[in-house]
């Protein structure tokens, strides 16, 4: 684990703020080219992933305020401001869906407006997005933070006092969920780009199988990851339910219907390439 790479005065690069900006810088770099092949105007793409970024960092960071409130209840402003305590720079806790929940509607109104098409955007950029997770999530680990429930199983980790998972549960061995979730993600990715060999001719379909398998991945893996009291709705015997499991299960909802509608607006094409499409279930 290696939360602090190095500090410049009260500026300190973190290892998890290093890794999101690789982690975007990946999602940009897949989003232009595979948007290029789509005929979509690479400077435009650069200008909506900017735009994105901080979108998404904005999302990520009101929804963790949002199930973390009593950090800051007693100042409300601190939820943005990025001088810390200590007198660090920088923001710490972020929520991912909370910045997929307001990243993709702003990226929809935006390429409306530029009038590019959103679905080439959206299923152009999906595979970057999960490849970005991907790397984001190394961060995660290396900063302690989004970790497992204790386990005594083989791939137990444990975290050394100074982070969040070693302070929650010092000298017990956790699942490392991030490292399960940055696996997932390149799993996600990479079938992503199969899917798109054989349907991206359907627009909507490979944004649609994005949020299907991050729902239904994630989903999985918060079976195995802690939770703070204020994230969790109901507590079942050793299962409990998150607010990040409802996003989830309205994310595949989400999915499925993207899905259904771009089969409803190419009929007949997914039999016209030998035979390669879909065939009715």
């Amino acid at each position: 684990m290696l939360p602090e790479l190095f500090r410049v005065g009260p500026f300190a690069v973190r290892s998890y703020g290093l890794m999101l900006a690789l982690g975007f810088a990946l999602g940009i770099v897949v989003l232009v080219r595979r948007g290029r092949a789509r005929g979509l105007e690479a400077g435009r793409l650069v200008d909506l992933c900017l735009v994105m970024v901080v979108v998404g960092m904005l999302g990520g960071r009101l929804m963790y305020a949002l199930t973390h409130w009593g950090e800051f209840a007693a100042q409300p402003w601190r939820v943005l401001w990025p001088i810390q305590p200590d007198g660090t720079v920088g923001l710490q806790g972020f929520v991912y869906y909370g910045g997929i929940v307001l990243a993709l509607p702003v990226a929809v109104l935006l390429v409306r407006r530029w009038r590019l098409d959103p679905w080439k955007v959206l299923d152009a950029g999906a595979p970057g997005l999960a490849l970005g997770t991907a790397v984001g999530r190394i961060g995660c680990f290396l900063n302690g933070c989004c970790f497992g429930r204790p386990t005594d199983g083989p791939f137990g980790v444990v975290f050394p006092p100074g982070c969040l998972a070693g302070e929650a549960f010092p000298g017990t061995p956790v699942h490392p969920t991030q490292l399960y979730m940055s696996l997932d993600s390149l799993l996600i990715a990479a079938l992503l780009i199969v899917l798109d060999r054989r349907w991206g001719r359907f627009d909507g379909v490979i944004i649609g199988a994005y949020l299907i398998l991050t729902g239904l991945t994630r989903g999985c893996e918060d079976l195995f990851r802690y939770y703070e009291p204020s994230m969790v709705i109901v507590r079942m015997g050793g299962f409990d339910l998150t607010v990040n499991h409802l996003v989830g299960v309205v994310l595949v909802v989400i999915g499925l219907g993207l899905v259904a509608r771009a089969r409803r607006r190419a009929p007949g094409e997914d039999t016209q390439d030998g035979g390669d499409g879909w065939s009715p279930a």
